[in-house]
């Protein structure tokens, strides 16, 4: 059926039988097996080959997992720096809080004391 579709124009009036036609799904599989052949005659190469792309990917894999150690190791060091800045801000935050303290008690103290000086005077 299929293979009435596939055959030329100018061989359907052939007076061949279609047991000496070779069939279509046959066709795509002999190129292959010719491939398989050249793949199994080189295998010595290909084992080399993978030999080789295993050791390459060894390599690619150890020089990425070194990276990946050494840029953990930066951002862990600058985590720790970060930690010490907001450490020495929280120091300054409450020295400054103390300081603030210290003045209004200042303020309040020399309110005091002119409200006395002020009295003392109006008498």
């Amino acid at each position: 059926m299929m293979a009435n579709h596939l055959v030329k124009p100018d061989t359907r009036n052939c007076k061949r039988p279609r047991e000496l036609e070779s069939p279509v799904p046959d066709s795509p599989q002999l190129p292959s097996l010719g491939k398989s052949d050249s793949s199994f005659s080189g295998s010595s190469g290909l084992f080399y080959k993978d030999e080789a792309l295993e050791k390459d990917l060894n390599d690619v894999s150890k020089e990425i997992n070194l990276m990946l150690s050494t840029y953990a190791k930066l951002l862990s060091e600058r985590a720790a720096v970060d930690a010490s800045y907001i450490d020495e801000i929280d120091e300054l935050f409450k020295e400054a809080n103390t300081i603030e303290n210290f003045l209004i008690q200042k303020r309040e103290f020399l309110r005091q004391r002119f409200t006395v000086i002020a009295n003392t005077l109006h008498r």
